[in-house]
């Protein structure tokens, strides 16, 4: 879709609308009340329309920067702005500015692709009951290569988690971070203000705890620690919510590490598991997505040609890790400190 969204850039807006056709006004998880419209030649593809009106002069410069910066961000697993345009007009003598910002628009995600596909009665009677781990990598690889590239913009996601993760109709992975839309609240700050249940790191619900409204901790480590838990869900075909204590504000991590364990009798490699202790160990040893798309590189030919690498990290059922008795658990064995036969990342940069 990158040239047809190069096309529509180019066009006045009166132009862009007239190949599409209204579809329906919600109001979305991130993007707030918004207009989604379909091709009028294919309805698979989808655009949203959203109006803000800044308070302030200032504000509305502010805005306007904000909104053309995230124009210019172009990646291939990033939501795309493709128009902007500002509009002015007096109100009770008073000038007013209105923002009007058209992107591409995805329905489904990778919540609804987990239930419908692997949750769902219809689906019971297949044998494959379970995300294939293919699947699994395809999706960590796009996400790592999307969060990449807003760590390097200096941005991060803010609130990874199943419903968030946007599919394009050719099931490639889509994002869009927290602040797509101006003065919009992380993960964090939703759950510091709304009480809203998130995917958040030992890290930061200790500033939870402390009700710190500006804690100094890394996001984008945050952000990993929230994708490992998104992939273990997907792989569990079950929410990691049940690993929090959110009245106490407190994930038990151990019970993590026994449901990644358990991944391995469901025919996930050693591989896949490791990757996801990589996500979830201490932040001091936890790495960055920058991090991890470096080691991420070195099986990403096999990864984008639906090639197996990853069978010859599968361990046998008779080698399989016993969950109470971990190697993540026995003495000098933690999360993020695994034996570089079996790693995924090392501090030290070695797979």
């Amino acid at each position: 879709m990158g040239n047809s969204n190069q096309k529509l850039q180019e066009e006045k807006y009166e132009n862009v609308m007239k190949k599409f056709k209204l579809k329906e006004s919600i109001h979305h998880n991130q993007l707030g009340m918004i207009r989604v419209y379909t091709l009028k030649d294919d309805n698979n593809y989808s655009i949203f329309e959203f109006h803000k009106t800044p308070t302030t002069s200032e504000e509305a410069k502010l805005m306007l920067a904000h909104y053309k910066n995230r124009k210019c961000y172009n990646n291939d697993n990033i939501t795309q702005i493709f128009f902007i345009s500002e509009q002015h007009s007096q109100i009770l003598c008073q000038d007013q500015t209105q923002l009007t910002v058209i992107g591409e628009f995805f329905y489904n995600n990778l919540q609804n692709e987990m239930k419908m596909n692997y949750q769902s009665k219809n689906y019971s009677n297949n044998n494959n009951q379970q995300f294939p781990e293919l699947r699994l990598w395809q999706i960590t690889l796009q996400i790592v290569n999307a969060c990449t590239f807003l760590e390097k913009n200096g941005r991060y996601h803010g609130e990874i988690k199943s419903k968030n993760i946007y599919l394009h109709p050719d099931q490639s992975i889509k994002l869009t971070e927290y602040n797509f839309i101006y003065g919009s609240m992380n993960g964090y700050q939703k759950a510091l203000l709304l009480n809203d249940f998130q995917y958040l790191s030992p890290e930061l619900l200790k500033e939870l705890r402390a009700k710190n409204s500006q804690p100094n901790v890394d996001f984008i480590k945050g952000d990993v620690f929230a994708l490992g838990l998104t992939l273990l869900e997907l792989a569990n075909l079950s929410s990691c919510e049940q690993y929090y204590d959110w009245i106490s504000k407190e994930v038990h991590i151990h019970k993590i590490i026994q449901a990644n364990d358990l991944l391995i009798q469901k025919g996930y490699s050693t591989l896949f598991t490791n990757l996801i202790y990589q996500m979830i160990s201490e932040v001091e040893i936890r790495p960055r997505f920058s991090d991890l798309k470096e080691v991420l590189s070195h099986f990403e030919n096999e990864i984008n040609n639906n090639l197996d690498f990853y069978s010859r990290y599968q361990m046998k059922q008779s080698h399989q890790y016993n969950i109470y008795n971990s190697v993540y658990t026995q003495p000098q064995q933690r999360p993020g400190q695994i034996n570089q036969t079996q790693s995924i990342y090392l501090p030290n940069g070695s797979y």
